[in-house]
């Protein structure tokens, strides 16, 4: 069987910067020997994919983990790392209620997430939900009995909006929104419509000193998902991690995935840190997930 990533890095047409863009994924599936490619695929001249992390072929529970705006290959080593230690945490609250270990994580890079102007639009969460519809019934028909849950940040929470709305997340157990750029007030009444019918639960939470995340509801996705009848709210603030035997978390600050150092020195805490409150509010959720037996 070819090797679609060695081939493309092989061929000679390919662009010197989507090269450098396949190159990440690349060293990330050497460096991890559970990491496996499952979707690769060019858009013009600028390469998509997604990459799985844990134990993908035996999975009761996947977690999907989308990215924002201005994001591409370039940046898959960090949001890598992001899947690499939301895969590890959950297995261990999982494993703290006896519940499966046998769970995977996937970066998913399947969509072109536009620039901040773009982004008061909803272009490319459309075209990106209809991608994602496609892998998700994939896995869905590679894992019959897994659950599946999305973890969509910033603008990609736009993209849930969307995904819901054209009916594509019949596979989604559980869904959560994290400093969301917004929906459509169509798109956030099909999201409170499935919440109301069970077909998934919804949290969705943004911190107090995230100033960027209001400014993608200005455009043509006005929607706070916090305002969504039947969303389970959590805060991003620094706090009790409820259910999960005292555990407190940090307070994120700002609108960043990542912790980031600025030009002072100073440490200004992101969504996915470990310690913040967000990430483990996710974790602790996502555990008690994979500790339920699914029903078939």
């Amino acid at each position: 069987m070819v090797d679609p990533l060695a081939k493309a890095l092989a061929d000679p047409s390919v662009s010197a910067d989507a090269r450098q863009k396949l190159q990440h994924v690349q060293d990330v599936l050497h460096a991890d020997p559970q990491a496996q490619l499952i979707s690769l695929f060019f858009e013009g001249e600028e390469p998509r994919a997604a990459v799985a992390f844990g134990d993908f072929d035996g999975a009761d529970l996947i977690v999907v983990v989308l990215h924002g705006i201005d994001t591409d290959l370039a940046a898959f080593p960090a949001w890598a790392e992001i899947a690499q230690d939301l895969c590890a945490d959950t297995i261990r609250a999982s494993l703290l209620r006896g519940g499966s270990a046998r769970i995977a994580t996937v970066a998913w890079f399947g969509y072109d997430s536009g620039t901040h102007l773009s982004a008061l639009a909803t272009k490319h969460a459309t075209v990106g939900a209809a991608r994602l519809a496609g892998d998700l019934v994939r896995m869905r028909h590679r894992h019959p009995s897994a659950r599946i849950a999305v973890l969509a940040y910033s603008y990609s929470s736009t993209l849930f909006g969307e995904l819901v709305l054209l009916d594509g997340a019949g596979p989604v157990s559980m869904a959560f929104s994290i400093a969301s750029a917004g929906m459509t007030r169509m798109a956030a009444d099909a999201v409170a419509a499935g919440i109301s019918a069970r077909e998934f639960s919804f949290y969705a939470t943004e911190a107090s000193t995230d100033a960027t995340a209001p400014l993608g509801r200005l455009g043509a996705h006005p929607v706070d998902p916090r305002d969504i009848e039947g969303a389970i709210v959590y805060s991003s603030d620094g706090g009790p991690i409820p259910g999960s035997g005292g555990k407190q978390g940090e307070a994120t600050d700002g609108h960043a995935s990542r912790t980031e150092v600025d030009d002072r020195g100073v440490r200004h805490r992101g969504y996915f840190d470990r310690r913040a409150q967000a990430y483990l509010f996710a974790v602790e959720r996502l555990g008690r997930l994979a500790a339920r037996r699914r029903k078939l």
